[in-house]
């Protein structure tokens, strides 16, 4: 058989030359289903309440909505830290005992002496600095001095904490720990080293005195502390810190963190309503249109159904003259004149879809093809979003 007849036979214009069982997304049914019923059909009243919210015209409910944008200054302020525990509190609102055997003393609590420190002691809850000094001592960090021309102290990085005026050269050749530059090895000498931050002029201050030995307790050396700061400027005199709410630990580093992430999403979603918003106010626009021409279209179908009504019934004698008056003069009277105020409503519609239905596209939608959410208008939407809520204080 020539193709023309196979074309013929299978009544189509083309057909494919290899076998496209593969390409197949399945097994083709081979069951006659004209006449199979579903066991348990949905009823279209609840087909159409559970569509309802998806094509119901919009309303002035919805755009006070996507103008909503919330609180943006509450949820971004850290909540001050109290004294005791979460479960603690709980407890008392539930108004059950608490017993907690792992509670430890207030970590902003000063204890101990300095005299009195060691190893046994840091490791417990009988010794613990004060807020201002246990932050003071979190800043220091190590930094070596070392000079890249001493080729002694590049071997040996220890001696480079101490000062290049009184420090010791280390002899890599002789057995002895420290090797002094007049040549004596004595185990005393280490007590004259200079540590790096030794200043040479507090020596020769003659006003200079070191704290006694009853001041030296950690309470005492945070208010020095205290004073100090206020002295050199980073605190005011009046300031008065509060340890107890301060923001640092693990809860606050945590809650900063899901507020940072709070912030992002919803500035995106106040773009994406501003987004939507403006769709919204296109689709309210082409539903009063719609809701205009309609009306409009109701009115004149019922003016013409009451003209075809008084048209179907003629009145009586409606084409003889009355005994005694004059004629029409040859004049026929047409019955399906149309009114002045059907004419009115007819010219009403015309200017309404000539004028305004071109810029509401006759108030007929169409899906769109691509995302409504392009990324030059996010852009400028997360932009504005920005800059609303920079001036609300988020």
């Amino acid at each position: 058989m020539t193709e023309e007849e196979k074309k013929r036979i299978l009544c189509v214009s083309h057909y494919p030359r290899h076998d496209l069982d593969n390409m197949i997304p399945g097994t083709p049914p081979d069951m006659d289903f004209s006449n199979a019923k579903p066991s348990n059909q949905i009823n279209f009243s609840t087909f159409q309440a559970s569509v309802e919210p998806y094509i119901r015209p919009l309303t002035e409910e919805d755009v006070a909505f996507l103008k909503e944008r919330g609180d943006r200054v509450t949820p971004y302020m850290m909540p001050k830290r109290g004294p005791s525990p979460y479960r603690e509190v709980w407890a008392k609102e539930d108004g059950s005992a608490y017993n907690d055997l792992t509670k430890t003393r207030n970590p902003n609590e000063p204890r101990g002496s300095i005299e009195d420190m060691n190893d046994e002691k840091a490791e417990t809850d009988q010794f613990s600095n004060p807020p201002i000094l246990s932050r003071l001592l979190q800043t220091f960090r190590h930094e070596p001095t070392m000079s890249n021309t001493d080729t002694s102290t590049q071997q040996n990085p220890d001696v480079s904490m101490l000062n290049n005026d009184d420090a010791a050269v280390v002899n890599q050749d002789s057995d002895a720990p420290f090797a002094q530059p007049n040549g004596t090895t004595d185990d005393d000498a280490l007590l004259n080293f200079k540590p790096a931050t030794y200043f040479s002029e507090l020596s020769a201050t003659p006003t200079f005195k070191l704290p006694t030995s009853s001041s030296r307790d950690v309470a005492s050396l945070d208010q020095r502390a205290l004073q100090e700061l206020r002295y050199c400027g980073f605190l005011s005199p009046d300031a008065t810190p509060d340890y107890d709410s301060h923001y640092d630990d693990e809860v606050a580093e945590r809650l900063r963190h899901l507020q940072n992430e709070l912030r992002i999403i919803s500035r995106e979603n106040g773009a994406r309503k501003a987004r939507v918003l403006e769709l919204t106010e296109e689709r309210m626009a082409m539903q009063e249109y719609s809701t205009i021409a309609d009306d409009l279209d109701s009115q004149i179908n019922t003016a013409y159904l009451k003209r075809n009504r008084t048209m179907s019934k003629p009145k009586k004698g409606a084409g003889k003259a009355r005994p005694g008056h004059a004629g029409t003069g040859g004049v026929a009277v047409s019955r399906n004149a149309v009114s002045d105020g059907v004419r009115m409503l007819m010219d009403r519609r015309k200017e309404w879809r000539e004028l305004i239905g071109p810029v509401v596209d006759f108030g007929q939608t169409s899906i769109p093809k691509n995302t409504v959410f392009d990324k030059a208008t996010m852009e400028r939407l997360d932009k504005a979003e920005a800059e609303a809520g920079h001036a609300e204080g988020a």
